[in-house]
């Protein structure tokens, strides 16, 4: 087995590797990390004997020596071969694998940065091999639903009583309607509204979104739904990404003045039931704020841990840095 680089002639070999890997998905492609990073990675590769991919690793942000998340991506981290597909592989075999791929990609990389923060995708569920190399975790919290024996009626029932009202309502007493569109801008006027609202600035560019919005069309990863009323009103517009596997709710706005329509909701439960028989999972995306965390679960959806890797060979230098930033910000 080799471990290197791997050089930018043969991304497209990563690709492909990203397409079979269990915790691969649209963030792990090279060419969604370059556009996010301005080319500013590296994607350390494993290769068995046969000089085929089985495990791999992307360093955003190389240069800097602090390897972390780009925007607008939930996870990327340690990827695996598809062992399924190994016949009647044990688990423990499995594992000593994992580790043993691990090992061989960490002590490779470690040299190259001074700090290292990556969430790793939900499938990646034995981070004990870099426990033992230092590094700490983080447990967060994505939500799915598994499209397995699935059916849209028995779904709604698990439904909160909250969410089951709301759609019950638009769906009988209203005009709402929801409508598919490619018009990437209507999404980023709807949701520069609810920054400005929030006195906020939005931390992506008009122009990233554009991009890689262009780059998923071409590939046919990407669709956005929008709520609409009779006056062509917009109230609520999400855009989800998808592969072969998984659907993910990626970015998405409402109108705070027409927010107790229940537009939003209903848009989602029209996303959810459109991709139950085009992917195998529904993934709501991650996060820690208590009101969204609720709106996501109000759809019977499964939380899924995942881990926030970190490493510094700088720790209390770090430290320090960090709470001098809270001091000024304080001040």
């Amino acid at each position: 087995m080799k471990v290197e680089y791997i050089v930018e002639a043969d991304y497209s070999k990563w690709d492909s590797f990203v397409d079979n890997s269990p915790q691969g998905f649209v963030f792990d492609y090279s060419w969604w990390v370059k556009i996010l990073t301005n080319n500013d990675f590296k994607i350390c590769a494993l290769y068995d004997d046969d000089n085929i991919i089985v495990a791999g690793l992307i360093l955003p942000f190389i240069s800097t020596g602090k390897v972390k998340m780009p925007l607008l991506t939930q996870s990327m981290g340690i990827l695996f071969e598809d062992f399924s597909k190994q016949n009647n592989i044990r688990l423990q075999k499995q594992m000593t694998k994992q580790k043993e791929y691990t090992n061989a990609i960490w002590e490779y990389v470690e040299k190259d940065f001074k700090a290292f923060n990556i969430q790793f995708n939900y499938h990646y569920d034995y981070w004990s091999p870099l426990y033992w190399k230092g590094c700490t975790q983080t447990t967060k919290y994505t939500y799915v639903i598994d499209y397995s024996n699935y059916i849209p009626e028995e779904e709604f029932k698990r439904f909160s009583k909250g969410h089951k009202w709301i759609l019950n309502r638009v769906e009988k007493k209203s005009d709402l309607k929801v409508v598919e569109t490619d018009d990437v801008d209507e999404y980023l006027r709807e949701s520069l509204k609810t920054y400005e609202r929030q006195g906020s600035k939005r931390a992506y560019s008009d122009e990233v979104v554009k991009t890689l919005c262009s780059e998923l069309k071409k590939r046919e990863m990407v669709k956005i739904f929008k709520c609409v009323d009779p006056e062509g009103r917009i109230h609520g517009i999400a855009i989800f990404i998808y592969d072969h596997r998984e659907v993910y709710y990626w970015l998405g706005a409402s109108d705070a003045e027409l927010r107790e329509s229940g537009g939003h909701t209903y848009m989602v439960w029209h996303a959810i039931q459109y991709f139950a028989d085009k992917v195998k999972i529904f993934n709501f995306g991650g996060s820690m704020i208590e009101a969204v965390e609720k709106n996501f679960r109000n759809f019977s959806s499964i939380p899924q841990s995942y881990y926030l890797i970190s490493y510094d060979k700088q720790p209390v230098l770090s430290q320090a840095r960090h709470l001098l930033g809270l001091i000024i910000k304080r001040k």
